[in-house]
Parts: structure tokens; sequence; C-alpha cells
């Protein structure tokens, strides 16, 4: 094989595994920003909150490849989830982790309660 050759391709070599690594310790290593605090509805003074993983490969998975990303989910799903369900639970996931259901919303937890229209 050529000298050129082999440096282009030991070039490329590395070149995937510095972003591979980067791209692992972005997910694993780097505290959580504001932005992504908020969407977790974390406090402010924790650095990873639950969810910040799962979030971070959403939106690796979303931003380099979309698309494929549906499919293999709803192909591992069995088909359980059609293409579309999966590309919007992943969309869904990258924004942030959904509010809770069973959770009182904010309007119940302002001073004075919950504001409710009544019919009497």
């Amino acid at each position: 094989m050529p000298l050129t050759l082999r440096v282009a391709f030991h070039a490329v070599r590395y070149g995937i595994m510095v972003l591979t690594l980067t791209l692992a310790a972005w997910v694993l290593l780097v505290p959580a920003s504001q932005a992504e605090r908020q969407a977790l509805r974390a406090p402010v003074g924790e650095a990873r909150p639950e969810g910040l993983t799962g979030m971070r490969i959403a939106r690796a998975m979303v931003h380099f490849a979309p698309n494929r990303a549906a499919k293999l989910l709803a192909r591992a799903s069995d088909g359980e989830l059609s293409e579309e369900l999966a590309g919007m639970m992943l969309r869904q996931l990258a924004a942030g982790v959904p509010a809770d259901p069973t959770a009182e919303p904010a309007v119940a937890t302002a001073p004075g309660g919950a504001r409710f229209i009544t019919v009497e």
C-alpha cells in the first residue's frame, strides 16, 4: 500500500477516534448547562441531573441521523412503534424529559392554591 494511502487511512481513523472520544466525554463527563437543567426540571445546584445522559444521547442521534435512529428504534420495538412515533419520541427525549403526568400543575403550588372555574 502506498505511503499516501496509509497516511490518509490513519488520519481518518484517528479523526473518527477523536470524534468518538469527544462525544463520549460530552455525554458522560460534562456537567449540565442551564438550558439542560431547565429542560430536565432539575434543581439549580445539581451538576448531572437524572436523565441527562439519555437526553444527550437522543440529541446526538437526532442531530447526526434522525431517520436512521427512528428506523432502528422502530425495528427494535418489534412492530410496537411506527417510525414516525419513534422519531417523535426521540425528538421529545432530546428536548428534555416530559413532565410527570401524576405531578400537580405549577398553579396548584402557587400561593393561594389552585384556581379552578366551577359551575354552581
